[in-house]
């Protein structure tokens, strides 16, 4: 299964990548995952595969070569979500543990919002079934040194912030991954942010320890539906009052919208 990104994209100052790109920083970290699996061809917990017994997640599919088919039915929140890699011995167009690491889905629309202030948005070309894959968001991965840099480069050109936080918890350890697509990215970087969205994120490894983010419908989406995913709770620690002049207001017209697009204020 190739991983493609074949959409026709607004913005040409953006390099499109299907998948993240790692900063020559981030690449002094990668170590390269210790579990794959012996599988013949297809992979599945009767098979005994290692990849999906040590993942939170579970799929189901009509087809396994028909992405499309496929269905998130479990996940759990205390394992992790794994798929099988570039060690694995699985047939790649048979294995039915790979969903993330083979590209955006078919039928998304990139295109102009009703309410033009929101910009681009991505948009179903055809129905979307609840727990179906999308695409991933995809972009450059960087350290928390830069991240905070490049934030306030944006905010001080007033520049628009696609900078994502993936802050995972190890027992106490907490470890943070940035993912930038501002410069390097996929169609995912045009999905919009809702206080009441119709998609979700699932943090997925792959072939190594640095995390990729996977967005799944969390509902039935129509055909025509704009798709959107909650950017995250806000951190007010410094207060409302004294972070608003640096937040970005919420568009996404939502009965139970938090008024203000959420960020980190840690990194500023």
């Amino acid at each position: 299964m190739e991983c493609i990104d074949n959409y026709e994209h607004l913005s040409p100052q953006v390099m499109y990548f299907a998948k993240c790109l790692p900063s020559r920083e981030i690449e002094k970290t990668m170590k390269p995952t210790s579990v794959f699996c012996n599988c013949k061809d297809s992979c599945s917990e009767e098979t005994n595969c290692n990849c999906i017994k040590r993942s939170g997640t579970k799929f189901c599919f009509t087809d396994v070569e028909d992405l499309e088919s496929y269905r998130l039915v479990a996940k759990s929140v205390n394992r992790p979500t794994y798929e099988c890699n570039d060690q694995c011995q699985c047939c790649a167009s048979l294995c039915g543990n790979k969903l993330v690491q083979c590209g955006p889905r078919k039928g998304l629309e990139v295109k102009l919002c009703e309410d033009a202030r929101k910009g681009e948005g991505v948009f179903a070309g055809d129905p979307i079934a609840n727990g179906s894959f999308v695409c991933e968001y995809a972009g450059e991965t960087i350290s928390e040194k830069e991240a905070s840099i490049r934030f306030k480069l944006n905010a001080k050109h007033r520049r628009m912030n696609y900078i994502f936080c993936i802050d995972e918890h190890f027992g106490d350890n907490s470890v943070k991954t940035f993912i930038d697509p501002t410069v390097y990215g996929n169609i995912g970087r045009y999905i919009n942010h809702s206080c009441d969205p119709n998609c979700s994120m699932i943090i997925t490894r792959i072939h190594d320890n640095i995390p990729v983010l996977g967005i799944y419908a969390c509902r039935d989406i129509k055909t025509g539906e704009e798709l959107s995913y909650d950017y995250g709770i806000s951190d007010l620690s410094g207060g409302v009052g004294e972070l608003e002049p640096n937040r970005t207001k919420c568009l996404c017209g939502s009965t139970n919208c938090r008024g203000f697009l959420p960020y980190d204020s840690k990194i500023m």
